[in-house]
Protein backbone atom coordinates (compact mmCIF):
# COMPACT_ATOMS: atom_id res chain seq x y z
CA UNK A 1 0.00 0.00 0.00
CA UNK A 2 1.22 3.50 -1.00
CA UNK A 3 0.50 6.02 1.27
CA UNK A 4 -0.10 8.37 -1.57
CA UNK A 5 -3.33 6.44 -2.69
CA UNK A 6 -4.52 7.25 1.38
CA UNK A 7 -6.72 10.25 2.45
CA UNK A 8 -8.00 11.31 5.61
CA UNK A 9 -11.77 10.59 4.16
CA UNK A 10 -10.54 7.54 3.08
CA UNK A 11 -9.51 6.29 6.08
CA UNK A 12 -12.60 7.60 8.17
CA UNK A 13 -15.07 5.84 5.58
CA UNK A 14 -13.20 2.84 6.32
CA UNK A 15 -13.23 3.36 10.19
CA UNK A 16 -17.03 3.88 10.10
CA UNK A 17 -17.88 1.03 6.95
CA UNK A 18 -15.50 -1.32 9.80
CA UNK A 19 -17.81 -0.35 12.66
CA UNK A 20 -21.43 0.04 11.49
CA UNK A 21 -21.19 -2.52 8.64
CA UNK A 22 -23.56 -1.02 6.84
CA UNK A 23 -22.76 1.46 3.86
CA UNK A 24 -25.98 3.39 4.38
CA UNK A 25 -25.08 3.89 8.15
CA UNK A 26 -21.61 4.47 7.70
CA UNK A 27 -22.88 7.16 4.98
CA UNK A 28 -25.15 8.59 7.99
CA UNK A 29 -22.31 8.66 10.50
CA UNK A 30 -20.13 10.99 7.78
CA UNK A 31 -22.59 12.68 6.29
CA UNK A 32 -22.22 11.84 3.11
CA UNK A 33 -24.84 10.20 0.03
CA UNK A 34 -24.71 6.31 0.08
CA UNK A 35 -23.70 6.10 -3.61
CA UNK A 36 -20.46 8.28 -2.19
CA UNK A 37 -19.94 5.58 0.35
CA UNK A 38 -20.02 3.17 -1.76
CA UNK A 39 -17.65 4.85 -4.11
CA UNK A 40 -15.36 4.84 -1.14
CA UNK A 41 -15.99 1.31 -0.46
CA UNK A 42 -14.92 0.08 -3.84
CA UNK A 43 -11.65 2.45 -3.73
CA UNK A 44 -11.13 0.93 0.01
CA UNK A 45 -11.37 -3.41 -1.61
CA UNK A 46 -9.01 -1.82 -4.29
CA UNK A 47 -6.40 -0.73 -2.44
CA UNK A 48 -6.62 -3.22 0.42
CA UNK A 49 -7.09 -6.00 -2.48
CA UNK A 50 -9.97 -7.44 0.10
CA UNK A 51 -13.75 -6.95 -0.02
CA UNK A 52 -13.83 -5.63 3.39
CA UNK A 53 -17.04 -6.27 3.67
CA UNK A 54 -19.64 -9.48 2.46
CA UNK A 55 -23.40 -10.65 2.83
CA UNK A 56 -23.96 -13.63 5.32
CA UNK A 57 -27.34 -14.68 5.47
CA UNK A 58 -28.78 -11.24 4.22
CA UNK A 59 -25.83 -9.22 6.38
CA UNK A 60 -22.74 -7.17 5.81
CA UNK A 61 -19.50 -9.33 7.50
CA UNK A 62 -16.70 -8.05 7.70
CA UNK A 63 -13.74 -10.36 6.46
CA UNK A 64 -10.73 -11.35 8.52
CA UNK A 65 -8.87 -8.73 6.54
CA UNK A 66 -11.38 -6.09 7.59
CA UNK A 67 -11.67 -7.04 11.09
CA UNK A 68 -7.91 -6.61 11.72
CA UNK A 69 -7.76 -3.39 9.62
CA UNK A 70 -10.93 -2.23 12.20
CA UNK A 71 -8.34 -2.03 14.84
CA UNK A 72 -5.73 -0.55 13.22
CA UNK A 73 -7.27 1.99 11.96
CA UNK A 74 -9.24 3.01 14.51
CA UNK A 75 -5.74 3.66 16.42
CA UNK A 76 -4.25 5.84 13.39
CA UNK A 77 -7.40 8.23 13.89
CA UNK A 78 -6.58 8.66 17.11
CA UNK A 79 -2.88 9.24 16.63
CA UNK A 80 -4.18 11.59 13.72
CA UNK A 81 -6.40 13.51 15.93
CA UNK A 82 -4.56 13.93 18.97
CA UNK A 83 -1.35 15.34 16.12
CA UNK A 84 -3.80 17.91 15.20
CA UNK A 85 -6.01 18.52 18.51
CA UNK A 86 -4.09 21.85 20.19
CA UNK A 87 -3.67 20.65 23.60
CA UNK A 88 -5.14 23.58 26.18
CA UNK A 89 -2.06 24.94 27.56
CA UNK A 90 -1.34 24.75 31.68
CA UNK A 91 1.29 27.38 32.94
CA UNK A 92 1.97 25.38 35.92
CA UNK A 93 3.21 22.23 33.96
CA UNK A 94 5.40 24.58 31.80
CA UNK A 95 9.24 23.27 31.89
CA UNK A 96 9.94 25.26 28.59
CA UNK A 97 13.26 27.51 28.71
CA UNK A 98 12.37 30.89 27.37
CA UNK A 99 15.01 33.18 25.67
CA UNK A 100 14.42 36.88 26.45
CA UNK A 101 16.63 39.15 24.98
CA UNK A 102 16.39 43.17 26.16
CA UNK A 103 18.28 45.70 27.82
CA UNK A 104 20.02 45.75 31.10
CA UNK A 105 17.58 48.57 31.62
CA UNK A 106 14.90 46.52 31.76
CA UNK A 107 16.24 43.70 33.01
CA UNK A 108 17.40 45.01 36.07
CA UNK A 109 14.25 47.47 36.58
CA UNK A 110 10.96 46.53 34.43
CA UNK A 111 11.39 42.84 34.20
CA UNK A 112 11.11 41.78 38.26
CA UNK A 113 7.82 42.67 38.86
CA UNK A 114 6.63 41.33 35.60
CA UNK A 115 8.61 37.75 36.17
CA UNK A 116 7.25 37.50 39.92
CA UNK A 117 3.71 37.30 38.11
CA UNK A 118 5.28 34.41 35.45
CA UNK A 119 6.96 32.23 37.82
CA UNK A 120 3.95 32.88 40.43
CA UNK A 121 1.53 31.08 37.65
CA UNK A 122 4.25 28.82 36.21
CA UNK A 123 6.73 27.95 38.59
CA UNK A 124 8.76 25.53 36.37
CA UNK A 125 9.48 27.80 34.05
CA UNK A 126 12.72 28.58 32.85
CA UNK A 127 13.81 31.93 31.54
CA UNK A 128 17.00 33.00 30.36
CA UNK A 129 18.16 36.71 30.15
CA UNK A 130 20.06 37.89 26.92
CA UNK A 131 21.19 41.02 25.93
CA UNK A 132 20.22 42.91 22.48
CA UNK A 133 22.69 43.03 20.26
CA UNK A 134 22.45 43.40 16.75
CA UNK A 135 22.49 39.77 16.42
CA UNK A 136 19.56 39.22 18.22
CA UNK A 137 17.07 39.62 15.43
CA UNK A 138 18.82 37.08 13.41
CA UNK A 139 18.93 34.75 16.57
CA UNK A 140 14.66 35.44 16.81
CA UNK A 141 14.42 34.23 13.27
CA UNK A 142 16.34 30.78 13.45
CA UNK A 143 14.33 30.11 17.03
CA UNK A 144 18.06 30.80 19.19
CA UNK A 145 16.09 33.48 20.57
CA UNK A 146 12.14 33.64 21.76
CA UNK A 147 11.22 36.88 22.58
CA UNK A 148 12.56 40.27 22.95
CA UNK A 149 11.99 43.64 24.01
CA UNK A 150 13.68 47.50 22.45
CA UNK A 151 12.40 48.77 19.48
CA UNK A 152 10.05 47.60 16.85
CA UNK A 153 11.37 45.67 13.70
CA UNK A 154 10.88 47.81 10.54
CA UNK A 155 9.61 46.68 7.16
CA UNK A 156 9.72 43.10 8.11
CA UNK A 157 7.01 40.53 7.28
CA UNK A 158 8.84 37.89 9.27
CA UNK A 159 8.25 39.43 12.88
CA UNK A 160 5.36 40.69 15.21
CA UNK A 161 5.48 43.78 17.54
CA UNK A 162 3.37 44.64 20.32
CA UNK A 163 4.11 48.29 21.60
CA UNK A 164 4.50 49.08 25.44
CA UNK A 165 5.20 52.16 25.34
CA UNK A 166 6.86 55.92 24.31
CA UNK A 167 10.16 57.12 24.87
CA UNK A 168 12.28 60.51 24.17
CA UNK A 169 15.83 60.74 24.23
CA UNK A 170 17.69 63.43 27.19
CA UNK A 171 20.98 64.36 28.58
CA UNK A 172 22.32 63.49 31.28
CA UNK A 173 25.69 65.26 33.01
CA UNK A 174 26.90 66.44 35.91
CA UNK A 175 25.64 69.39 37.42
CA UNK A 176 29.03 71.36 37.15
CA UNK A 177 28.97 70.99 33.16
CA UNK A 178 29.73 73.83 31.22
CA UNK A 179 27.03 73.14 28.71
CA UNK A 180 24.61 73.84 31.43
CA UNK A 181 25.83 77.60 31.48
CA UNK A 182 24.95 77.82 27.88
CA UNK A 183 21.38 79.47 27.45
CA UNK A 184 19.87 78.93 24.30
CA UNK A 185 22.27 75.44 23.44
CA UNK A 186 22.36 73.99 19.93
CA UNK A 187 23.01 71.00 18.04
CA UNK A 188 26.92 72.67 17.33
CA UNK A 189 26.98 73.13 21.29
CA UNK A 190 25.62 69.75 21.96
CA UNK A 191 28.52 68.30 19.54
CA UNK A 192 31.30 70.69 21.16
CA UNK A 193 31.57 68.16 24.24
CA UNK A 194 32.89 64.93 24.79
CA UNK A 195 30.06 62.42 25.17
CA UNK A 196 29.76 58.87 26.57
CA UNK A 197 26.99 56.50 25.22
CA UNK A 198 25.38 52.79 26.47
CA UNK A 199 25.15 50.64 23.18
CA UNK A 200 22.11 48.74 23.48
CA UNK A 201 21.55 46.73 20.16
CA UNK A 202 18.84 48.76 19.37
CA UNK A 203 18.91 52.13 16.81
CA UNK A 204 17.64 54.41 19.02
CA UNK A 205 20.30 57.13 18.31
CA UNK A 206 21.33 56.55 14.93
CA UNK A 207 18.30 59.29 14.02
CA UNK A 208 20.31 61.76 16.22
CA UNK A 209 23.51 60.88 14.42
CA UNK A 210 21.45 61.57 11.23
CA UNK A 211 20.34 64.94 11.83
CA UNK A 212 23.83 65.89 13.75
CA UNK A 213 25.31 64.39 9.86
CA UNK A 214 22.51 66.72 7.80
CA UNK A 215 24.13 69.98 9.47
CA UNK A 216 27.23 69.06 9.20
CA UNK A 217 27.57 68.03 13.07
CA UNK A 218 29.10 64.73 14.63
CA UNK A 219 29.64 64.17 18.28
CA UNK A 220 32.77 62.60 19.35
CA UNK A 221 32.15 59.45 21.79
CA UNK A 222 34.56 59.51 24.15
CA UNK A 223 33.33 56.71 26.40
CA UNK A 224 31.40 52.95 25.76
CA UNK A 225 30.02 51.67 28.73
CA UNK A 226 28.21 48.63 28.98
CA UNK A 227 25.50 49.39 30.77
CA UNK A 228 23.31 52.46 32.04
CA UNK A 229 24.26 51.73 35.45
CA UNK A 230 27.50 51.44 35.32
CA UNK A 231 27.75 54.54 32.98
CA UNK A 232 25.93 56.63 35.04
CA UNK A 233 28.44 56.06 37.76
CA UNK A 234 31.41 56.91 35.21
CA UNK A 235 29.95 60.21 34.29
CA UNK A 236 29.36 61.38 37.92
CA UNK A 237 33.19 61.64 37.97
CA UNK A 238 33.73 62.20 34.11
CA UNK A 239 32.92 65.69 32.07
CA UNK A 240 30.51 63.68 29.71
CA UNK A 241 26.88 63.88 28.51
CA UNK A 242 25.18 60.65 28.23
CA UNK A 243 22.36 60.82 25.86
CA UNK A 244 19.88 57.80 27.12
CA UNK A 245 15.70 57.42 27.13
CA UNK A 246 13.90 59.37 29.65
CA UNK A 247 12.33 56.78 31.22
CA UNK A 248 15.50 55.50 32.31
CA UNK A 249 17.45 58.66 33.16
CA UNK A 250 13.90 59.32 35.42
CA UNK A 251 14.72 56.08 37.18
CA UNK A 252 18.36 56.67 37.70
CA UNK A 253 17.76 60.54 38.48
CA UNK A 254 17.47 60.45 42.76
CA UNK A 255 20.34 58.13 42.77
CA UNK A 256 22.56 60.43 41.74
CA UNK A 257 21.88 63.82 42.82
CA UNK A 258 25.54 65.32 41.07
CA UNK A 259 23.56 64.76 37.38
CA UNK A 260 21.21 66.78 36.06
CA UNK A 261 18.68 65.90 32.99
CA UNK A 262 18.14 68.43 30.15
CA UNK A 263 16.41 68.14 27.43
CA UNK A 264 18.67 67.33 24.21
CA UNK A 265 18.76 70.46 21.78
CA UNK A 266 17.26 68.68 18.37
CA UNK A 267 13.78 68.12 17.03
CA UNK A 268 13.45 64.08 17.72
CA UNK A 269 10.49 62.06 17.17
CA UNK A 270 8.88 59.84 20.68
CA UNK A 271 10.01 56.21 19.53
CA UNK A 272 8.09 53.13 20.93
CA UNK A 273 9.58 50.03 22.65
CA UNK A 274 7.71 46.81 22.32
CA UNK A 275 7.64 43.09 22.35
CA UNK A 276 8.86 41.46 19.31
CA UNK A 277 8.95 37.76 18.09
CA UNK A 278 9.22 35.91 14.93
CA UNK A 279 6.15 34.46 13.20
CA UNK A 280 7.54 30.83 13.93
CA UNK A 281 6.31 31.67 17.74
CA UNK A 282 3.26 33.36 16.85
CA UNK A 283 0.49 30.17 17.85
CA UNK A 284 2.67 28.64 20.03
CA UNK A 285 0.55 28.29 23.19
CA UNK A 286 3.22 28.76 25.78
CA UNK A 287 4.54 31.94 23.99
CA UNK A 288 1.06 33.28 23.52
CA UNK A 289 0.50 32.68 27.72
CA UNK A 290 3.88 34.12 28.41
CA UNK A 291 3.43 37.54 25.98
CA UNK A 292 0.11 37.97 27.07
CA UNK A 293 0.64 37.54 30.70
CA UNK A 294 3.97 40.55 30.13
CA UNK A 295 1.32 42.77 28.33
CA UNK A 296 -1.29 42.87 31.07
CA UNK A 297 1.22 43.31 33.94
CA UNK A 298 2.21 46.35 31.91
CA UNK A 299 -0.99 47.41 31.85
CA UNK A 300 -1.44 47.13 28.05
Amino acid sequence: MQLGKVNLILLNALYHLLNERSVSRAAEQMHISQSAMSKHLSKLRDLFGDPLLVRVDGQWQTTDRGQALKTQVASVLESIDSLLQQQAFEPGKCQRTIRFATSDYVSAHLLPPLLAQVFEQAPQLKIELLNWDDSTPHQLSQGAVDIGMTLPPKDSGDFHARALGEDKLVCMMRNDHPYLALSDPQASDYCRFAHASVHSGADKFSSIDKLLRAQGQSRQIQLQGISYAATLELITETPFILTLPEKIARHYHDRHPRLVITSLPLKQQAFEFSLIWHHRQHHDPAHQWFRQTLIEQLGH
